[in-house]
């Protein structure tokens, strides 16, 4: 992995570097320490599943390694982190598999109950970046069964979420959802597909999803709903950095048969919702307003009513 952070508790993460290493940990234990062999060794904490890692290459890289990177162990580092498998065998830094959508933690207990309480309190942020990625601005009504529907499927619990992919999962764990009344203008090519496939909608000037006027003054009624499917996880590069995508289908209904009309892959920008999240407070505009729908849903989950 490119990636770590230096406690469990931290959601905020950076990437390899000596001079990011050097600086968060000041070279002080637990961080910096010398194994049974005499030789001085680099621990931290895997962003992804709080497990502990040690950092390969810091300050001499193997042969054929351009940058350092992070390696799961497999036992406590004490004063640092404790070892959990569970949260090990689900990482996509230690193990990128494909996980089945009804794929469960057993607890709520560490990562599910820090997604819990990330996406609450960051849940106008998660909005944002659903909003730059697809293209669609989704109405507080749209958001509020969202998240009921995340509550409902246990989304936290979703072997495949991490601290780094809440925007997204929210929003794969959300099931279909219906566009009539959303705003989709942000997405052009949505725009096209559902002006030439959907003939009894159209687009009004703010961009929303509304019913065609005809001459005869009748308004048809239409289906036009948008899913997010195939979640995928693999590792990049030497470093083992993480790539992470979805699908976004939207579909309409004709005649009793679901067609799809616009299909798109979503990459996970990680970095974007790092940086999101690390803004001061005071700097950049929040809408709180989502804030308190996130928790009046969620909240008694994890203690944030």
């Amino acid at each position: 992995m490119n990636v770590y952070k230096t406690r469990p508790e931290e959601i905020l993460y950076k990437i390899i570097s000596r001079e990011n290493f050097e600086e968060d940990t000041l070279r002080k234990y637990p961080w910096y320490q010398t194994n049974d062999r005499g030789k001085e060794v680099h621990f931290a904490v895997c962003p992804a599943c709080d497990n502990p890692i040690q950092i390969i290459g810091l300050y001499r890289l193997p042969r054929n390694l351009e940058r350092p990177y992070g390696k799961h162990l497999w036992r406590s580092i004490p004063q640092l982190a404790e070892d959990n498998p569970e949260a090990r065998e689900n990482c996509p830094y230690f193990k990128p598999r494909q996980h089945r959508k009804t794929d469960r933690r057993t607890s709520i207990k560490g990562t599910p109950l820090k997604i819990l309480r990330l996406l609450i309190i960051q849940f106008d942020r998660v909005c944002y970046l659903l909003e730059k990625h697809t293209g669609i601005v989704f109405s507080r009504n749209l958001l509020r069964k969202m998240l009921q529907t995340y509550r409902s499927e246990e989304g936290y619990l979703y072997t495949g979420a991490t601290l780094m992919n809440v925007p997204w999962i929210f929003a794969y764990m959300a099931d279909s959802q219906s566009l009539f009344g959303q705003r989709v203008g942000g997405n052009h090519e949505l725009v096209e597909a559902i002006r030439r496939h959907v003939p009894a909608a159209d687009i009004d000037g703010d961009g929303r999803v509304v019913p065609r006027a005809f001459p005869d003054g009748e308004k048809r009624y239409f289906s036009l709903n948008v899913c997010f499917i195939h979640h995928r996880q693999r590792r990049n590069g030497m470093d083992g950095a993480l790539v992470e995508t979805m699908k976004m289908i939207v579909s309409t209904e004709a005649d009793g048969k679901v067609r799809e009309i616009h299909r798109e892959t979503l990459t996970f920008d990680h970095q974007h919702f790092r940086n999101l999240i690390n803004l001061p407070d005071g700097k950049g505009r929040r809408r709180l307003e989502l804030v308190e729908l996130a928790r009046e849903i969620l909240g008694d989950l994890c203690g944030l009513q």
